[in-house]
């Protein structure tokens, strides 16, 4: 008898599950991808949409003829609760699913809470509409340009994309013709330049203090954000860093909804698994 598998999130670990999973399998699954987006997001490709490289069209596909083409069904609804106990997921269209297997992948969600203000007054590019408005408001700068702090809060996991954001920003203001009139600056949780989040990598620090002073970027290290008003950003030790505009990655969470599962999710909201990739408490959920 055909085992039903669920798969929840359609981007890069829902895609792949689902896809390798009826490759694999075969005609032993039935798989059913539940998503509450009809597309998937190349999200690496993000750092490019303020500035006008690439565009929504350019970073996303629609992702029911590639799960058609596979033989996976599609249900486009956002999952709203997990019941283990019934082997069941609830739908935000009324609907329930039931599962012999769940394979979680609802990615992360930003964590506006992390810093006083941080949302209201900087801009972010870690999800689609997120870096379409930072596109907007670096064409309001460019017309009456100033001070621009990058940077990555406490908490943040995805640096990469914070360095990669900034030498962009460093390219565009010299394309811009404004390079020299403003100050670049920017401010990391990370202990020394290259740290990552993982430790640093093998001559990362010198290289890139090379860059960023090749690029006169002003870093500051190790740096905890109290708070952010409308053009200032202050740390925890109360140095205060001016900006006209600012791009800040923030701390990602689990998906809202996990947590009313109790003994799926950390504090994060993240799942809890085994090595096998499994959830702590139930064998039958990824």
């Amino acid at each position: 008898m055909r085992k039903k598998v669920i798969v929840l999130g359609a981007n890069f670990g829902g895609l792949t599950a689902a896809l390798s999973l009826k490759r694999d399998l075969k005609e032993e699954v039935d798989v059913r991808v539940i998503s509450d987006k009809d597309y998937f997001l190349f999200n690496p490709s993000l750092i490019w949409l303020p500035f006008g490289a690439r565009d929504a069209g350019d970073v996303t596909f629609k992702v029911a003829p590639t799960f058609e083409k596979a033989g996976v069904d599609f249900i486009q609804s956002a999952a709203t609760e997990i019941v283990p106990e019934r082997q069941i997921v609830k739908l935000a269209n009324g609907s329930e699913e039931s599962y012999d297997y769940l394979v979680i992948a609802t990615g992360t969600r930003n964590k506006p809470e992390a810093v006083d203000g941080l949302f209201e007054n900087t801009s972010t590019i870690t999800t689609l509409g997120d870096a379409e408005n930072t596109g907007r408001a670096w064409q309001k700068f460019v017309k009456d340009p100033g001070d621009v702090v990058i940077a990555a809060t406490q908490g943040a996991s995805c640096f990469g994309a914070a360095y990669e954001f900034l030498f962009n920003t460093s390219y565009q203001l010299k394309k811009a013709g404004i390079k020299r009139d403003v100050k670049l600056s920017y401010v990391t949780s990370e202990p020394f330049l290259g740290h990552f989040g993982i430790g640093g990598l093998n001559h990362g620090e010198q290289l890139l203090g090379m860059f960023l002073k090749k690029e006169k970027i002003e870093a500051h290290t190790n740096v905890a954000l109290e708070s952010v008003d409308a053009g200032q950003m202050t740390t925890t030790e109360g140095k205060k860093h001016n900006f006209k505009f600012a791009m800040v990655i923030p701390p990602f969470v689990g998906q809202d909804f996990l947590r009313k599962t109790e003994g799926l999710v950390n504090a994060g909201a993240f799942v809890d698994v085994r090595p096998t990739y499994q959830s702590l408490k139930w064998d039958n959920i990824y």
